[in-house]
């Protein structure tokens, strides 16, 4: 688990790195990328056990992602966009 600090220390934006942590704490599979910052601040894993709660790239009812994801992005100034199947990028609104 990454606690606010060690993302602002990476270089997260702070309503990204307050996002992340809130997304994390809820169990959604958020993930921070190894390098670079191009690809959005972090990203989700929709292959990871319990992230069709979250989104499903498959799935008709969440493919645009769970109510609950799109509010704490939202909360945040913050949407996400899939890459492909496997996983989402997060960006600035």
């Amino acid at each position: 688990m990454y606690r606010y600090s060690e993302l602002i220390a990476e270089g997260m934006a702070p309503n990204a790195a307050t996002a992340f942590v809130e997304l994390q704490k809820a169990g959604c599979p958020v993930k921070i990328w190894d390098s670079g910052r191009e690809r959005g601040h972090f990203w989700i894993d929709a292959e990871q056990s319990g992230a069709s709660e979250w989104l499903d790239y498959w799935s008709h009812a969440y493919i645009a992602g769970s109510e609950k994801l799109n509010e704490i992005l939202q909360k945040h100034g913050l949407y996400f966009e899939w890459a492909n199947s496997a996983y989402a990028h997060v960006y600035d609104i």
